[in-house]
């Protein structure tokens, strides 16, 4: 479809309640947080007015080019809007050149284009996409433009939401935050990172607040920071005056009117084959997760509402606000206490520090509540495995039930690390450095990592997931084959998966080097892409551990011959982090264990030194077996002192040991009483 930028693109002058102030202009040289990418970010100035009918949002920005690459950035102008309840206007687009203002903000000059840019996820939200090349652009140059959004999502009913941030990681030499609030609205405002002090004027009932940041210092992200850290200054702004007020809004829009015939007689069916409420909450999930396919249609209400239920069950698909509406009304049919829920799945241990909103959620899931426990279902994951109090929460921190009588946010419960993968090999060395190695490998995967790898093999077949896994194994065998095919057992009442593959190693002896004339290396796949080493231990911000989990990895190595050792016992601890290794030796058998908990997401930056002590090792997770040859056998690596202490070993043990022990004694002492 071809979208007329003349109906959708109103040229317009700047409004009457827009203050726009000079900006500096040259600034120092001095200040380079500002300039990036060929361009130096000179002001970013955003003005808010409430105090008409409909929200107004003004933009204007200044930016200098300084060089090529800058100009290719700068010279393209684009601006998103939802046409289902935005109006654009732009004011001017400028390029400032020494005392010349070159206007080409013009009617003709703009493309209108359909991009959804969430395609690929899945989510088709009808937002447009408002494009203007500018021609001519040089170095030097000052690209100006300014332009004002007008509407809110009518599901908020007028109410404001919004955040004033002042970005650290992508500062302008000068950032200004406006907004006209009308007195008679209560506006509450919270503060986060210490953002500069307002300045506020009254004049006719309408308060004017202004913020000014000027020479903001760049900081670079962290890696591995949780998503659910606040870095820049900011200000919450909410018109929302508690989390009922929130719920209250929303909720009458998930309540279902009733269910299609076609789908009352399912979940009937279900009713009627599940007596118990768990098992029919269990059943009536997998159905829905199973017939609905995911995709978001979220045209005119910005996102924030479902589709009626025969809408969603005639078309088999739906985002996850369809999906949880879908399941909440087949859920208490069945005679379950269920409602939608909306959550965060990136910043929701920190809700309960905002301020209500309607805007802090990005995702909705089911809530059921039963024997006076909250159970936290998502039907838009993939089919899980397991009974109701096993299955995997994929959301964690603070949800918001929507009912009309939710007063808070409610906890969606604790972080015990469940034991979620446990890798065993048992390998096989041949008598002879050309004897090709066996392993049989035996994973076992529980929980959310069961539904993972039932989803995997759903997907990639048995085939493709050995064949990914040979090519990790590859790195460290180069010869690895295939013995027999892979083995699948898949309990889904408790949702295990456990996999079991023979593999053939030829050549797996390597040269080893001047202290050990062989070697065979063992990797430990299990355990080493669970953390990740922080090239800064440096940081400000907490480590991000993932979701709390408990992995282990039991080796085995059946040896040609005897292969002394004294084994090893290795404990490293860090800030919410346990990590043991070790090995024992038995006559020709070498066990070696290593066991990982993560007992939270996140670990304090105090504790960088220790966490990247447990990371480095995992990142090195190579077992070396040290041998030699003898008469083309494949025999232990010892030195003459060690082969004196296994003589000794020996002869202290055993009938024979002690007999000859108890003669050379005699000797000794025979020979000491003559002298």
């Amino acid at each position: 479809m071809e979208w007329n930028a003349r109906d959708l693109v109103h040229c317009a002058a700047v409004p009457d309640w827009v203050d726009h102030q000079p900006y500096r202009f040259p600034i120092p040289d001095t200040e380079v947080s500002c300039i990036a990418n060929g361009v130096c970010r000179l002001l970013s100035d955003i003005q808010t007015d409430l105090s008409t009918g409909t929200v107004a949002w003004h933009y204007r920005v200044a930016n200098r080019v300084l060089t090529r690459e800058g100009a290719e950035r700068t010279a393209h102008f684009m601006v998103d809007f939802d046409p289902g309840y935005q109006r654009l206007e732009v004011h001017f687009i400028s390029v400032v050149r020494g005392g010349e203002r070159i206007e080409h903000a013009k009617p003709d000059a703009f493309q209108v284009l359909r991009r959804e840019t969430n395609l690929e996820r899945l989510v088709f939200d009808g937002c447009l996409t408002v494009s203007l090349l500018i021609p001519d652009v040089r170095i030097d140059d000052i690209v100006e433009f300014s332009l004002t959004i007008y509407g809110s999502a009518p599901v908020l009913q007028g109410k404001y939401q919004s955040w004033i941030t002042f970005d650290r990681f992508n500062p302008f030499f000068e950032r200004r935050q406006r907004l006209l609030r009308p007195l008679a609205r209560n506006i509450h405002m919270k503060e986060f990172n210490d953002p500069p002090p307002s300045q506020c004027t009254t004049a006719d009932g309408i308060e004017d607040l202004r913020w000014q940041l000027v020479g903001q210092k760049r900081r670079d992200a962290e890696i591995l920071t949780p998503s659910w850290v606040l870095f820049h200054p900011s200000l919450q702004l909410s018109e929302f005056g508690s989390w009922n007020e929130v719920a209250s809004l929303l909720s009458p829009y998930y309540e279902a009117g009733g269910l299609p015939d076609a789908l009352a007689e399912e979940v009937d069916r279900i009713g009627r084959e599940h007596a118990g409420p768990a098992e029919r909450a269990v059943e009536w999930l997998r159905f829905v997760q199973r017939e609905l396919r995911y995709f978001a249609f979220s045209l005119g209400e910005g996102g924030l509402t479902p589709r009626p239920v025969e809408t969603i069950w005639n078309t088999r698909f739906g985002d996850c606000k369809d999906s949880s509406t879908l399941y909440v009304a087949g859920a208490r049919r069945l005679g379950l206490d269920a409602c939608a829920a909306l959550v965060s799945t990136t910043h929701g241990f920190v809700l309960k520090d905002t301020l209500p909103s309607a805007g802090l959620f990005n995702h909705c899931i089911a809530r059921v509540r039963l024997d006076g426990h909250s159970y936290w279902l998502d039907p838009t994951v993939s089919m899980q495995g397991g009974r109701l109090k096993d299955i995997g929460q994929p959301h964690r921190g603070w949800a918001l039930p929507l009912m009309g009588e939710t007063i808070e946010l409610e906890w969606m419960g604790s972080e015990e690390p469940l034991h979620v993968i446990h890798w065993e090999d048992e390998i096989t060395l041949g008598p002879k450095r050309e004897s090709p190695a066996t392993v049989e490998r035996t994973i076992d995967y529980s929980f959310w990592c069961a539904d993972g790898m039932r989803n995997r093999i759903a997907n990639e077949g048995t085939g493709g997931y050995v064949e990914g896994m040979l090519r990790e194994w590859q790195s460290v065998w180069p010869g690895v084959a295939e013995a027999a095919p892979i083995e699948v057992q898949d309990d889904r009442v408790r949702n295990t998966v456990s996999l079991v593959l023979k593999l053939t190693i030829p050549g797996g002896w390597k040269t080893g080097g001047a202290n050990s004339p062989l070697v065979f290396p063992i990797a430990d796949m299990a355990t080493v892409h669970e953390l990740h080493p922080l090239a800064e231990l440096r940081r400000e911000n907490e480590i991000f551990l993932g979701r709390p989990r408990k992995i282990t990895n039991l080796i085995k190595v059946n040896m040609p011959r005897r292969w002394p050792g004294d084994g090893w016992i290795r404990r490293l601890e860090a800030p919410g982090i346990d990590y043991s290794s070790r090995a024992t030796f038995d006559g020709r058998t070498m066990n070696s264990f290593r066991e990982l908990i993560v007992h939270r997401w996140s670990s304090p930056a105090s504790g960088a030194h220790a966490y990247n002590e447990i990371a480095r090792e995992l990142e090195e997770n190579l077992l070396h077996i040290w041998g030699s040859e003898m008469f083309s056998r494949i025999r232990p690596n010892i030195s003459l002192r060690g082969r004196i202490i296994l003589a000794l070993r020996w002869l202290s043990g055993g009938v024979w040991g002690a007999i000859i022990i108890w003669y050379l004694l005699r000797v000794f002492i025979f020979v000491g009483t003559h002298h």
